[in-house]
């Protein structure tokens, strides 16, 4: 039998019980690819992650990253949790390698940025009569003046923007009629409050969803729904409807129209720990 410890964090919050619960183990080299899913399986939380030695000279460390479902070649809140982890309380830059490349994390004074791949887009397939139907909205609860397009760096969202807060706040996924990860949002100045149903990665509701902030964070800067800078700001709310509080902050870099560079950043809380004996 042998021990496998790991740490549980909340990501994207500056206060116990808030933003994602994640489950980092800091050395997964002994544990099999099929018990790295039974743990997260065990677990429950949205992600677990596994640090091994990098396999590219580019990185530090290498994660792997599983959901109660599945594997996934990247995600947001397990990247920045999983770094706050390696750098232990120090002003650092971590190098992660993961499916979709490495990941560069600073951590300064307890708050921790990723760079982001610069995200793609293409169309949505859907309506907006059938997603409002898989929101349990009503199709004009949906902005007709922006288009319906699926974002990712690295994992794909379906965003959708929203008429107003209230609506956000009546969404009821159906995963019968829809089966993509859905990112809804409204818009509110520089500040948006938005909800993410992943279908597709076996998670209901997600309460900070650090992979889709990148990509809504070009969006927004694309569709011309943000004032124009070198560097545009914008503060992302989630997980409010779950009672778990999340604050997620990302910056997308200019170079005239295009997009240089995403970044999405947030504060991590050290919750507590434990251990598997297998």
């Amino acid at each position: 039998m042998t021990r496998y410890e790991y740490r549980l964090l909340d990501v994207f919050a500056d206060r116990a019980f808030g933003g994602n619960q994640l489950a980092v183990f800091p050395d997964g080299r002994a544990i099999e690819d099929e018990t790295m899913q039974r743990i997260a399986r065990e677990l429950q939380l949205s992600e677990t992650t596994y640090v091994l030695p990098p396999t590219s000279g580019a990185a530090d460390y290498r994660v792997r990253i599983f959901t109660p479902a599945r594997e996934l070649p990247f995600a947001g809140h397990p990247t920045l949790g999983t770094a706050f982890v390696l750098a232990d309380g120090r002003d650092v830059t971590i190098r992660l390698e993961e499916g979709v490349g490495v990941i560069p994390v600073t951590l300064r004074e307890s708050f921790g940025q990723m760079i982001q791949l610069v995200p793609t887009f293409t169309p949505a397939a859907v309506t907006r009569a059938r997603l409002a139907e898989a929101l349990s909205l009503r199709e004009d609860d949906l902005r007709a003046d922006l288009p319906l397009e699926v974002g990712s760096s690295g994992v794909p969202f379906l965003f959708a923007p929203i008429r107003d807060m209230a609506a956000v706040r009546r969404a009821r996924p159906r995963a019968d009629v829809v089966s993509e990860s859905v990112y809804l949002f409204s818009l509110a100045g520089t500040t948006a409050h938005g909800r993410m149903f992943g279908n597709s990665v076996g998670i209901a509701e997600d309460a900070a969803s650090g992979s889709a902030q990148g990509p809504l964070g070009a969006y927004l800067v694309r569709h011309g729904l943000v004032p124009s800078a070198p560097t545009v700001r914008i503060r992302s709310e989630q997980g409010f409807e779950m009672g778990r509080p999340s604050i997620l902050d990302i910056e997308v870099d200019m170079r005239g129209e295009a997009i240089r560079e995403v970044r999405v950043g947030g504060r991590c809380v050290a919750m507590g720990g434990g251990w598997f004996d297998l």
